[in-house]
């Protein structure tokens, strides 16, 4: 499973916010990273994600304070970072298997079976992708709306829908 280096991200500058940044680093950062490389598919680009996300949320508590949800708070601003790093590089698209010219090894290994989650999730839309990897991470309904731009009262709905809509695409790859 992936994680986010383990690097605490304090400058001496941040000094009176060290303990609150550091422990929400060492809660969220892991989770805001594997939230990133789901949606970017680059372990680089999902670096500087979570770096950006912990940036602002310094900017945040020198401006405005302690948050009342830091949770949903950094899971909105890194999912807000993925997709304007999606519009900047033109991969607001999902991934195309025909143009996937890639030969897979013959012989089954022990990750077949999370590999072919994880392309099924791939050939996902953009939005079920997030949802789907929102949830994942222990997001309520709630937070995954906040994060998403999506009304709280349809977030249970659009999950169920994309939940659905990866079962077939697994159905269609077996």
């Amino acid at each position: 499973m992936a994680s986010y280096p383990s690097t605490r991200p304090v400058p001496e500058a941040v000094e009176p916010l060290a303990p609150a940044v550091s422990s929400l680093f060492e809660l969220h950062a892991s989770g805001l990273y594997r939230l990133a490389v789901a949606m970017l598919r680059e372990p680089d680009a999902a670096q500087d994600v979570v770096q950006d996300t912990f940036a602002r949320l310094v900017e945040q508590l020198r401006a405005h304070g302690p948050l009342a949800n830091p949770r949903g708070w950094l899971y909105t601003v890194a999912a807000h970072g993925c997709r304007d790093r999606q519009r900047r590089m033109g991969r607001w698209l999902p991934w195309i298997s025909t143009r996937d010219m890639r030969r897979a090894s013959e012989q089954p290994d022990r990750f077949d079976g999370r590999q072919a989650v994880l392309h099924a999730i791939r050939a996902l839309s953009s939005r079920d992708r997030l949802l789907i990897a929102l949830r994942a991470q222990g997001l309520s309904y709630q937070e995954i709306g906040d994060a998403s731009g999506i009304r709280q009262s349809s977030v249970g709905r659009l999950l169920t829908r994309a939940l659905t809509r990866l079962k077939q695409e697994l159905d269609r790859r077996s």
